[in-house]
Parts: structure tokens; sequence; C-alpha cells
């Protein structure tokens, strides 16, 4: 027998390239990777840390690809508001009344939310720089969640898109991303440079920002459209086409080039993102919660373009929660579906033959391998194989009343917004526990509910934004 640190056994989901699942299973983990994924009776490892057993899953750990962490004090206040109400009103001023404490205090909810459900890697676009330390404070409320992130420093100088005291210059902007990756950059956090859209910031700029994460072997993040780019394109810049047809035609659409949301696309434009081999962040639970009926992962996937989920910040994304986006991935691709069909006049009566695109095993390949794959990571993590990072999620069927009976095991866990917090028995990322019994095992979650609290009573007040809570309520506050 061969010593370990961990030794866990139960139904192993592996995720590797021929999707093996292992009914009785076990994945041994020692120090910080993973030394052993296969059946029980073939396990020739021993450990004083031995969890697991009949009834438990064991996942890879789950990965998000978009979010906004410092969107953490204004989580939810989206609900009755315009986006332009929300962007000017309180998102800009709010967010960017967030030092350095404010913003750890802003960010831990929302990382507390994805670590304690199983997810153990995200990316954060960040573009709040009023104080430019408030991405010190995201990036230390990261470490301290002991989660992986892939951290984008976004600049913005955009005067028509940005208001004053946001923008800044490109030098400002790199030479700041320069001492963030310094001062950051570990075994679990890397930083690049972005912006949020072509919008947002001068050409010129916009393609220096590009260049920089070339030069330094980096992704490229952004959201691809943006809002406002067909208006901007075409009006300042004389172009009639798409996003992704500019992006191409300034060179910037390549392999490390990641882009969020990507709805509402030209012809073809899909398919110029695979031949060009850059990867979709898709956030199915924000358009869904927008309404935005065209939701379409399929004209991706069908192409097979690089995919994983994303959650937005917390304004849209109320719960952080990933395993609601699995769930949101496959009611928003099968309504966008029905939307289009309704739409082209097609025959919309049933016949009892149609199965409906997607699978609840896709969207779990999604928000593991796929996520991997999307954030440039799959080397390391996004399955359970021998050699890679020991990122696990380890699940306590035993009382989910919802995964029983277990033949729909994975259709009940997506459909039913995975597991409840306590049948979480362990999070582990890098070998480390970081989650055990659905607690996080360093962090006081009691006490970060409570700062984050006092933050956004405090914002509401400094910036004058009170007037948007609860906006257009039905309900009277007494």
């Amino acid at each position: 027998m061969k010593n370990c640190s961990t030794l866990i056994r139960g139904t192993v989901f592996t995720m590797d390239g021929a999707r093996r699942v292992y009914s009785d299973g076990f994945v041994a983990v020692d120090e910080d990777r993973i030394v052993g994924v296969g059946p029980a009776d073939e396990c020739n490892y021993a450990s004083r840390d031995e969890i697991g057993g009949d009834g438990h899953l064991i996942f890879p750990g789950l990965v998000n690809v978009h979010s906004h962490l410092v969107q953490g004090c204004i989580r939810g206040m989206a609900e009755g508001t315009t986006f332009m109400e929300r962007l000017f009103g309180f998102y800009y001023p709010m967010t960017g009344a967030c030092d350095e404490e404010r913003s750890y205090d802003s960010a831990m909810p929302p990382l507390l939310d994805m670590v304690r459900r199983g997810v153990t890697t995200t990316a954060d676009d960040h573009f709040t720089h009023v104080h430019k330390r408030s991405i010190d404070g995201v990036l230390a409320a990261v470490r301290d969640s002991g989660m992986r992130c892939r951290m984008a420093r976004l600049t913005l100088n955009d005067k028509d898109a940005v208001p004053d005291g946001f923008r800044e210059d490109l030098d400002t902007g790199l030479a700041e991303t320069e001492r963030v990756k310094s001062a950051w950059e570990d075994d679990r956090i890397t930083v690049t440079a972005s912006t949020i859209g072509i919008s947002y910031c001068e050409p010129e700029q916009l393609k220096a920002l590009w260049q920089w994460t070339i030069d330094n072997d980096r992704q490229f993040d952004i959201h691809a459209p943006a809002i406002m780019d067909t208006k901007f394109l075409a009006q300042r810049r004389g172009w009639e086409g798409g996003s992704f047809e500019w992006l191409d035609q300034e060179g910037m659409l390549g392999p490390n080039l990641i882009s969020a949301h990507s709805q509402n696309l030209r012809p073809g434009e899909a398919e110029l993102i695979r031949d060009r081999g850059a990867a979709i962040a898709l956030v199915p639970d924000m358009e869904q919660v927008l309404g935005l009926v065209s939701f379409d992962a399929r004209q991706f996937l069908d192409n097979d373009v690089t995919c994983g989920l994303g959650l937005d910040g917390p304004v849209v994304a109320y719960g952080h929660d990933l395993w609601t986006a699995l769930r949101s991935f496959l009611t928003a691709q099968r309504l966008g579906d029905e939307h289009r069909r309704r739409s082209s006049n097609a025959d919309i009566s049933w016949t009892g033959d149609e199965v409906l695109y997607g699978s609840a095993e896709q969207a779990l390949e999604l928000a593991t391998i796929g996520g991997a794959k999307a954030l440039m990571m799959d080397d390391r993590i996004g399955s359970l194989e021998a050699g890679k990072d020991a990122d696990l999620l380890v699940i306590d069927r035993g009382g989910e009343t919802h995964l029983s009976p277990p033949a729909a095991l994975i259709p009940n866990l997506v459909y039913g917004n995975g597991p409840n917090t306590d049948a979480i028995r362990r999070v582990m990322i890098g070998g480390q526990t970081v989650v055990e019994d659905g607690e996080h095992v360093s962090v006081d979650r009691r006490e970060a509910v409570q700062r984050s609290d006092r933050l956004q009573d405090t914002l509401l007040d400094e910036v004058d934004a009170r007037r948007f809570v609860r906006m257009r309520s039905r309900y009277s506050w007494l």
C-alpha cells in the first residue's frame, strides 16, 4: 500500500476525456496533487485522513469564469431599476467609494457563496479604481477564502461610457496592473489586463492592453458585444459590423481572448470565434433574470467553441450560486430555442418526438472541465486525474431528499440547484481543506455578513443612493 495525505471514497465523476464515472471509486490526494483515481477494488492507497464512502459523490471543483466580486455591496439592487439608473445611480458611485478595506468586506460574502457550494476557481473583472487599492481588497478576500482566481484589472477611459473619476490613462492602468501582478501572483492567483468592452476604451489603448496580455502570456478578458458597442462602433468609429468582426480586424481575436455574455451576434461570428480559437464565458443566470429570451449557447457549442459558465456580478447574480447557473444554462437555452422557433413562424405543434437541446451532464461539464479550458487552466484543474491539482468537492448524498432515488442523479443535482450546504462534506483546493461540513474552516461567515451589512448601510448614505433601495417596490416598508 502507498501512503497519501487524503483518501476519498464514493462515486467519482472524473470529467476526464472519457467522462469516466466510478460508481464505487476512490481519489487519492498527496499534498497538493491527485496521485490516484479509479475503481475501489484497484485502490492501493492508505491514509490517516480517509473520508467518504457509500452515498458520497466526488466532483472536480467547480469553475466560475466571470464575476465582479466588488459588487457584493450592491447585491440584488438591480431589481426594479433600469440599466442607466443602476450604472450611474449606484453602481459606479457605491463601488467607487470602496477602498481596500471596504472592497474586502464587499467581496467576501459572494466568495463564501461560491466556495461553500464547491466553486474552487473564479475569474474576476475589476474596474473600480477610484481607490487604486480597491482591487487589493478583493484579492485579499480571495486569498483568505483559499480560492483560485484569474483577476483581470480593467482600464476604462472612454468619456462617453465612463464617468469622471473612473477613467484612467493607459500608462496608469498598465503600471497598476504590473503592481498588482507583482504583489499578488502566486500558485492560486494570476493577474491580467483588459477593459470592459470595445466602447469603454479608446481603440489604440485597447490594443495596447491586449498587447500587454500577449507579451505577458496572459488571457485577455472582454465583454463583447457590450451594451453600447453597436451604437459606438457605428457612430464613432464608422464600423457597421459586429464586435467580434471588429476585434478580428484589429488582430485581437485569438486563443488568449475570452469574451463574456456574447449574445446577439451577427451571422458567421460564432464560426469566426471558433476559427480564431477564442473562448466564451456564458452567463445564463443573469441573462435569464433580465428576461433576455435570445440567449443562445448552442451557436457556440455546436461549433466546438470552448465555453464555461459565469455568474456576473452580485448586483444581477443575486445568490451568486454557480449551481443555479447550471440550471439556467438549460432553461435559458430552451426558452431561447422556443422563442426563435416561434419567431420564425415554424410549425409549433408538439409531436411527442422532440428531445430538448442540452443535458444536465453537459451543464456539469461546462462548470468543470469546460470552465477550466475557458480560463486556460485545464492542464491543472477541471477534472479528477492523477497529476492534476487536488481541487475537489465531496457531497454526502445521504440526507439529500432531492437526490433520491438516484437513477437520475445528475439531472436531479443540476435541476435541483445542487447540494445543500450542509451536504458539502469537504471542499479541497490544492489539497487543502477550505470547507468542511458546509462551513469555511477559517472565515467567520456571520462576521462577514455583519461587515457587509454595515458597509452597504454606510455607502447608501455616503453617495446618496438610498433612493434606489427597493425602487418601484409593491410593498409598504414601515
